[in-house]
């Protein structure tokens, strides 16, 4: 799955909202408006820091590390 850059942005993403989905909302207040904010910020930071992670140039300088 991690061997094309689609399939490590896919891994890459769902691992990020997969840890901070259940974060947000446990510290959100339990009004359903600001849990439904507070959760489309954290799917689109999600993305965003996929793709940056997953760029080739990135990838492989943590694989070297």
């Amino acid at each position: 799955m991690f061997d094309t850059r689609r399939g490590r942005f896919v891994g890459i993403a769902l691992g990020i909202v997969a840890v901070a989905f259940p974060l947000a909302v446990l510290f959100t207040p339990p009004d359903p408006y600001t849990q439904l904010v507070v959760g489309a910020g954290v799917v689109a930071i999600a993305i965003t820091a996929a793709n940056v992670l997953s760029h080739p140039t990135v990838y492989n300088q943590f694989r070297e590390e």
